[in-house]
């Protein structure tokens, strides 16, 4: 169940991003995409077949695409930024790594979700859930989580895997919640216990709710679409919502600046479509929620109008990311890393 396992998964997970690295450089549009390769291969097929606009993705964790944009700023290598929460791209417009396009039918979208300068485009919302395995569980003799503070329960111990703020967007919604909560002091104490219950980080947002599909590990928090994803494929996994109230992300696209022209005007098309009733039927396709009321997955098991959502407040996030990572990354896992 531990730590084999996990590293078995991981080095999977590296493996697709790799595959799906090497198709993106005989694109015309080359997106960086954080998705999982079906979801981000999907919505590109959709845009192909309603705009015969051909374009393939780089598969990388949101915070990874952020520091790869970062450092290609003189010399971007894609034109767009397909999904991640609305921090991650907040960071990036004040840093200027952002072309503004606004885009059509962005006034159909409720305006605390939006960027008044354009510079990226709400596609959808993605509340964050808890996954359990129920196998580990009653191995454990435990309950499933109803709280941020489940985490640290002791009972887990080396049973929850996290992916890391830095790298992940499902990570740093998550971090960010319990921070607007609870307030940064107790928030970062909880942070605290529940790294003395991880077994491992990982790079991606979806790997541990993969682990907790596999029996691997008891816990891990997620975007509700990831775990829809693995209850469609027929994987047992267990999930809840913390009484307290849960996160969201506001999920993300944008145009990144200075690209070559053919690859911006091709970005700006696809932010124009995204908000369509056929962009939206596509992104909604991946069971995330909407951004423009509407649309609603036939398959979907979660319905989303029922989950308790804290009043988060994504601009603070963006704002302050970098300064919480910097503080987890001190405070958590030096400290950790140093036992």
């Amino acid at each position: 169940m531990s730590r084999r396992f996990a590293l078995a998964s991981a080095l999977v997970l590296l493996c697709a991003q790799g595959l799906s690295a090497a198709g993106a450089s005989a694109a015309g549009l080359t997106v960086y995409c954080p998705m999982s390769d079906a979801d981000c291969d999907s919505v590109l097929k959709a845009f192909k077949t309603d705009t015969g606009i051909e374009a393939q993705f780089v598969r990388i964790g949101a915070g990874e695409i952020l520091a790869r944009i970062r450092a290609e700023k003189n010399n971007p290598q894609a034109g767009l930024w397909l999904a991640g929460a609305a921090d991650n791209f907040i960071q990036a417009a004040d840093e200027g790594l952002l072309a503004s396009h606004k885009a059509a039918g962005i006034e159909k979208v409720d305006q605390r979700y939006t960027d008044k300068d354009g510079r990226w485009t709400p596609i959808s919302l993605s509340p964050i859930v808890f996954a359990y395995s129920q196998q580990v569980l009653d191995e454990l003799n435990a309950k499933p989580p109803t709280s941020w503070s489940s985490f640290a329960d002791p009972v887990f111990k080396d049973s929850v895997a996290l992916a890391h703020p830095a790298s992940s967007g499902t990570a740093y919604v998550a971090l960010a919640s319990v921070v607007q909560l609870d307030g940064e002091d107790k928030a970062f104490d909880l942070m605290k216990k529940i790294d003395e219950n991880v077994v491992q980080y990982t790079r991606s947002g979806v790997a541990p709710s993969r682990m907790v599909a596999n029996n691997e590990i008891a816990l891990a928090m997620a975007y509700t679409q990831d775990i829809e994803a693995a209850l469609e494929q027929g994987y047992p996994v267990g999930y809840s919502f913390p009484e307290e109230g849960t996160g969201f992300e506001v999920n993300a696209a944008a145009a990144i600046a200075n690209a070559p022209e053919d690859q911006a005007k091709s970005a700006d098309k696809f932010l124009d479509w995204v908000l369509t009733e056929k962009g939206q039927a596509a992104i909604g396709a991946t069971f995330r929620g909407p951004i423009i009321p509407g649309y609603k997955n036939p398959k979907a098991r979660i319905d989303l109008s029922k989950v308790k959502m804290i009043d988060y407040n994504f601009a603070w996030a963006g704002e302050n990311r970098a300064r919480l990572l910097q503080r987890y990354e001190t405070e958590v896992r030096q400290k950790s890393d140093a036992k």
